[in-house]
């Protein structure tokens, strides 16, 4: 862009070393209430197979955030 001036890439982040925090509701295990609340932190590169974990226990995510 014009105007723009970069110096390599050592500023820029990569999603490789974010976390993410995923608020779950409504799964049914053992140690964990159905109608309870929580959250789990996970790296990005693992966010997808986490969110289908929580859904095959019939959970149902309430929100996510990048965070890092």
């Amino acid at each position: 862009m014009p105007g723009m001036n970069t110096v390599g890439t050592s500023g820029i982040s990569s999603y490789g070393n974010r976390a993410v925090s995923i608020t779950v509701t409504g799964v049914c295990r053992q140690d964990v209430m159905k109608t309870s609340t929580y959250e789990i932190k996970v790296p990005y590169n693992q966010m997808s197979r986490a969110m289908q974990s929580i859904n095959r226990m019939g959970g149902k995510v309430s929100s996510i955030s990048i965070a890092g």
